[in-house]
């Protein structure tokens, strides 16, 4: 994988980031199972569309596991940023359900269409 190709991924990985980003800070008024439910939709849906539109027009050819750590490092690293230094709220969300089972979902999806297609 070359150093234009981990930019490419990381550039898909930051816009499904900031759309999930954005659904989250507009869904406060759903129920929590409403949320939880369209919360989890939109991470699958946002990094399907975004690393098929990667592997359409950008794909490198790189390993679908070399695809995800790269993207998913990423994501981890956007998440520091705004959590460490960005954001001064509280950190009530950071657990299995709101945090944990979306990487997970993040994760597979972006193995899935990187493999399948």
């Amino acid at each position: 994988m070359t150093f234009g190709s981990a930019i490419l991924i990381s550039l898909h990985a930051l816009v499904a980031w900031i759309v999930i980003e954005v659904f989250v800070n507009l869904a406060h008024g759903l129920s929590r199972a409403s949320y939880l439910l369209w919360h989890y939709v939109v991470v699958i849906t946002a990094f399907a569309v975004l690393f098929f539109i990667y592997i359409r027009f950008f794909d490198s050819g790189a390993s679908p596991f070399a695809v995800t750590a790269t993207a998913m490092g990423c994501v981890l690293l956007f998440e520091f940023i705004v959590f460490r230094f960005l954001y001064s709220g509280e950190r009530w969300f950071l657990n299995w359900t709101d945090w944990i089972l979306p990487i997970f979902l993040a994760t597979s999806t972006i193995y899935a269409m990187v493999s399948l297609w």
